[in-house]
């Protein structure tokens, strides 16, 4: 069976011939395909990552300067901390300066986060009703802010707290 973009499934069937052997006439695979997202896992998530050259690595160009492998770290260890099944991100890519970005995007949100080589993360959080930029120093800080954010884009009200941006 396949998936439509409906979420219906079609059934898909293969039919094999005869042999000496008696073998069942149809087989029926199901296959479940109805996410849209680029990384619609944390594993998708994890492999972009993993694709990413090292700075200062022999496959790296000026088109692709290879992300700081601390960067790199940190941005893996947000990401397995703070996915989300319901709202999996929408871009992974390399900044100039050899950090990593991270962007969600929902109808009227946008969350980006940047994981600099430099121990830093900056966010910036478009809602509907303001737009907010902010940076943390720690895993933890950086954490915490992108679970409350995402949540309160997914509109999870009772765990989000809003992120403080004074605070930083």
């Amino acid at each position: 069976m396949t998936a439509r973009p409906n979420g219906s499934w079609t059934p898909l069937i293969i039919r094999f011939g005869m042999t000496t052997q008696p073998r069942a006439s149809t087989v029926v695979i199901a296959l479940m395909t109805t996410t849209a997202s680029a990384f619609p896992t944390l594993a998708h998530g994890l492999a972009t990552l993993d694709a990413f050259p090292i700075a200062g690595a022999l496959q790296i160009a000026p088109d692709q300067p290879g992300v700081d492998f601390d960067a790199l770290e940190r941005a893996r260890v947000v990401l397995v901390q703070a996915w989300r099944n319901d709202l999996t991100p929408d871009e992974i890519t390399i900044t100039p300066q050899g950090g990593v970005t991270i962007a969600w995007r929902r109808a009227g949100w946008a969350l980006e986060l940047i994981v600099d080589p430099f121990a830093l993360s900056a966010f910036r959080l478009d809602s509907p009703s303001k737009m907010v930029e902010w940076t943390r120093a720690g895993s933890e800080a950086t954490i915490a802010d992108a679970k409350a954010a995402l949540a309160a884009m997914a509109g999870d009200s009772a765990k989000a707290r809003a992120p403080q941006a004074a605070a930083s």
